[in-house]
């Protein structure tokens, strides 16, 4: 059985030269650690003559598994060419014989750096192909080290034939080490890193990298590291420059990273090219957004909504590479070139969209149904920033004693299906007057487009409203600029019903705040929904608004309890 591969540049060397890289990497190594002399001497003349920086791959029992011709930065993925089993429990040595003059300490470079980060090995030996004045060839061993810039510490550096002699004694490597959590299964979390382009104003920095971290984790994965990258000339292929994407992918390997997400909407291109130049998965903003709603989504109608919102996001990012490039026949007699898978793909996706569509349509007209039943009575929308305490706020006005609450949490996008309750504002010796009050799907800066278009029957509900109680939360340290974005979304939605500011979580807030938020909205309404502050006035302000009366002198427990549930 063959267990050695010769890959890389292996079209420009004669036969013979081939011959003899066959034979070389059929030559066995010491177990465990070292390596055979006279092996990498010869190894080391091929170099030079062949103009070729070589490298071997040796499993621990001293088999070459792979000897590599050329760099390593021309190849995306050597991990094809080298065998499956084991790949991070085995304890691999990597060699390198360099052709030309390197520098000090044989530093690694570049791309290299990053693939040989890929291979997982114990330590990396890499040796001047040219022999120096003394007539010896200089090497050094390298081990990966998380905290070291380039992912690689220097360990040790002399002649060849010393590092080869001394047993090296094993140690273990920050990588392999990383390599031991990605494969327990106990680490569930998916590990990412956040790549982000930063603007002049620190604090709005700072705000948008919270906001993004916020997002990781409300889809359930561990931000572990953050590269970041100063606004400026924008390199319209990647978007960041090619040496802060070199210093991200040695990140993604030192921290054990799996994935990549990125603060700006990415166009397909660019998504390949930055796939390309990581040799890592990558995922921006919006469908980060789209999979927290494809987690949260819970209803038959907010499925569908998902659904058709990811498809319209993904179908101009499909992408094929093998047999999904391959043609089927076609024409008479199956003459002609016919299609490819991936065209096929983009036609399925497509009438899927249209039939998604179809029963968008329908679910739209079925709200306008219900909308059209509940017309003789007022309705409220709560609108807001997301995790702004809507939903709280919607328990505390109507379902207090009940246990019939509306799932409220501290997370991002906790609610995607609006929900419809009665508040009953009872009076003396008369029949209570009745409002219907609707929680909806929160909002959040730059909203994706296929989201918006996907989820319009359900924003129908804020755009039919009577009004807008617009729930700020006092305790976000950006309230404010959550306050602007939720006014500019709504706007561009065209809702011009009147909106009333409501400043939630005032319990956590300082004086200072309270006072800004007066200058800027006179007739701001204080609650906080946690602590049921504030709800009576609330109540009163809804009863003077929309019948003109002052509130009757009744218990405002009876409130609750008279509160039934409305059709959503």
């Amino acid at each position: 059985m063959k267990q050695t591969h010769l890959s890389g540049r292996t079209r420009g060397p004669r036969p013979s030269q081939l011959h003899q890289l066959e034979s070389l990497s059929h030559r066995r190594h010491p177990p465990e650690d070292g390596a055979d002399l006279f092996t990498l001497e010869r190894l080391a003349e091929l170099s030079l003559e062949l103009k070729q920086s070589l490298h071997l791959l040796v499993d621990a029992r001293g088999v070459c598994r792979l000897l590599w011709v050329g760099p390593f930065g021309e190849s995306e993925r050597i991990e094809g060419h080298w065998p499956k089993e084991s790949r991070r429990r085995q304890r691999w040595r990597l060699i390198s014989a360099l052709a030309g003059t390197q520098g000090e300490g044989l530093k690694p470079e570049g791309r290299e750096a990053v693939i040989a980060l890929d291979v997982h090995t114990s330590h990396w030996l890499r040796l001047q192909a040219t022999v120096s004045a003394s007539g010896t060839r200089p090497a050094a061993i390298w081990r990966a080290d998380s905290a070291a810039t380039l992912g690689w510490r220097c360990d040790t550096t002399g002649r060849l034939q010393d590092l080869c002699e001394a047993g090296q004694t094993e140690r273990r490597s920050d990588q392999a080490a990383v390599a031991e959590v990605l494969d327990n299964p106990g680490s569930r979390q998916e590990r990412v890193l956040l790549l982000t382009l930063t603007g002049a104003d620190p604090a709005i920095n700072e705000r948008d990298l919270a906001e993004l971290e916020g997002l990781a984790r409300s889809a359930g994965a561990c931000p572990v590291a953050v590269c970041r990258q100063r606004l400026g000339q924008i390199n319209p292929q990647t978007l960041w420059g090619t040496g802060k994407l070199q210093e991200a992918a040695l990140d993604v390997r030192r921290h054990g990273a799996s994935l990549v997400i990125t603060d700006r909407e990415l166009t397909p291109v660019q998504a390949r090219n930055l796939e390309r130049l990581l040799d890592c998965p990558v995922m921006d903003r919006s469908e980060l957004i789209l999979d927290i709603f494809a987690q949260r989504a819970s209803s038959a109608a907010g499925r569908l909504q998902v659904e058709l919102a990811q498809l319209r996001y993904r179908l101009p990012r499909l992408k094929g590479r093998g047999l999904s490039l391959s043609r089927q026949g076609g024409g008479i007699g199956t003459r002609g070139p016919g299609e490819t898978q991936l065209e096929k793909d983009r036609r399925a996706i497509s009438r899927r969209i249209e039939h998604l569509g179809r029963e968008l349509r329908q679910l739209g007209a079925h709200r306008a149904r219900l909308r059209q039943q509940r017309s003789m009575l007022p309705k409220v929308a709560l609108v807001g920033y997301t995790n702004a305490g809507k939903s709280s706020l919607l328990n505390a006005l109507c379902d207090r004693g009940q246990g019939r609450s509306v799932e409220a949490r501290n997370s991002l996008f906790a609610t995607l299906d609006p929900t419809t309750r009665r508040l009953c504002l009872p009076r003396s010796g008369s029949a209570p007057r009745e409002l219907l009050i609707t929680d909806t799907v929160g909002f959040i800066r730059e909203l994706p487009e296929p989201l918006i278009e996907a989820f319009m029957a359900t924003l129908e509900e804020t755009r039919e409203a009577d009004r807008l109680l617009l729930v700020v939360d006092l305790g976000d340290p950006d309230w404010l600029g959550q306050l602007t974005a939720v006014h500019s979304i709504l706007n561009g939605l065209n809702c011009h019903q009147p909106r009333q500011v409501l400043a939630n979580q005032i319990d956590r807030c300082d004086a200072s705040t309270l006072e800004l938020i007066r200058n800027l909205e006179s007739e701001v309404l204080y609650v906080s929904a946690t602590q049921g502050t504030g709800l009576k006035g609330l109540r009163a302000w809804l009863e003077q608004t929309f019948w003109g009366a002052s509130p009757s002198p009744v218990n405002p427990d009876l409130a609750y309890q008279n509160s039934a549930d409305a059709d959503a």
